[in-house]
């Protein structure tokens, strides 16, 4: 008789987690790619005065403008480079 071990992953198990780890991997890629756009956006809605803030925050605007695109940008850059 041939014994399976507890320990060893049939070849079923393997095929499935094979497949799922191909499909996290793409959610986490399309996610990436979705918060980038999602900061890169508030920065310029921060820019172009979007929400009606008064003119007495308008060094709050520019400040988190230039916050919101920089880390849009450097979330960019480790996206593309697979740094976590």
């Amino acid at each position: 008789m041939t014994e399976i071990r507890k320990n060893e992953p049939t070849s079923k198990q393997t095929s499935q987690a094979q497949n799922a780890t191909g499909v996290n991997q793409w959610v986490k890629y399309a996610f990436g790619i979705f918060m980038i756009a999602i900061y890169i956006g508030m920065g310029y809605l921060m820019f172009v005065n979007f929400f009606g803030w008064g003119d007495d925050f308008t060094w709050a605007r520019y400040s988190l403008g230039a916050l919101f695109v920089l880390y849009g940008f450097w979330r960019a850059y480790r996206q593309i480079k697979g740094i976590r």
